[in-house]
């Protein structure tokens, strides 16, 4: 039976035991050969995900085609259920999908029998890199239960932080937000946060792995910030932030730098960026063979 991966909060425990394995199988040298047309469609740019889901798809033995923005008849009013139709139609297996919209609710997608995987949809969820933030942080951590994570930035416009804050809180971590009060959610309550913090300092300080977020300026429908040097003087991870750290940071990419971060610290030996960047082909190899087969 086919399965989708459209939100994090689809996941129970069991589940992402299970992921976890296939994930740790995956990156020991686990090899499958599975069957079957993959679309990788997306409306929105990526390098990391459709690279690493490209990847993992063709090392799975799986055949991958490709459509952008402007390539397909989404850009003629076409609506994406009917879209998702049209694949199964023409004998897809799965649709690893990026959308500006939130696809929400989801519940009539389900029933066309062709995997879905969501790649990120608008500011909604991303639960595959939710995942590489999971695991990356269970291998370098060895157990969550009361590690502090606190997620610095863009909190509002965040998928990355949605998907994020839900896994870890399975795992019996404690999560923080800082960032501008206009890119905090008015309502973190869904979200497990115990704590806000007014500066990264207070952050950093309280923190095992601090999770700094892209500054989403292609979502704003107002002005959140007064500049773009004013927030990384304020918000972004400075040289004199980095020293302060005392375990490690991540970011989701792409990092925008001298707004989210100094360049000069990105790949220090606190950070986890590249790390987080080889653990997603594993992750989506495991999220792949999971949807698509009964183990």
């Amino acid at each position: 039976m086919q399965k989708h991966l459209i939100s994090a909060r689809d996941l129970s425990k069991e589940d992402l035991l299970l992921l976890r394995a296939l994930y740790e199988d995956f990156k020991g040298g686990r090899r499958e050969s599975l069957e079957g047309d993959v679309l990788l469609f997306f409306l929105e740019s990526s390098t990391r995900t459709r690279f690493s889901f490209d990847r993992a798809c063709r090392l799975l033995g799986l055949r991958t085609y490709y459509t952008g923005r402007g390539e397909s008849s989404i850009e003629k009013g076409e609506s994406f259920y009917d879209t998702v139709k049209t694949l199964k139609v023409l004998g897809f297996r799965a649709l690893i999908f990026r959308v500006p919209f939130v696809l929400f609710p989801y519940e009539g997608y389900l029933k066309e029998g062709m995997s879905l995987i969501n790649a990120g949809d608008g500011t909604h969820q991303h639960p595959t890199q939710g995942l590489i933030d999971l695991f990356t942080a269970l291998e370098v951590f060895g157990k969550l239960e009361g590690l502090k994570v606190a997620y610095i930035g863009d909190i509002v416009h965040s998928r990355v932080f949605r998907s994020g804050a839900h896994l870890f809180n399975l795992f019996g971590a404690r999560l923080g937000v800082c960032g501008p009060r206009t890119l905090i959610p008015s309502d973190l309550s869904p979200f497990g946060v115990e704590g806000i913090f007014n500066s990264p300092e207070e952050a950093i300080d309280w923190a095992d792995l601090c999770i700094w977020l892209r500054l989403q300026e292609e979502r704003f429908q107002e002005n959140h910030i007064p500049s773009k040097e004013s927030y990384f003087m304020q918000f972004g991870l400075t040289k004199e932030r980095h020293e302060r750290i005392r375990g490690y940071f991540m970011h989701p990419g792409p990092v925008n730098l001298y707004v989210d971060a100094d360049a000069q610290v990105l790949y220090s030996e606190k950070s986890l960026l590249l790390k987080q960047v080889e653990n997603g082909l594993y992750v989506r190899m495991a999220v792949l063979y999971w949807a698509l087969t009964d183990g």
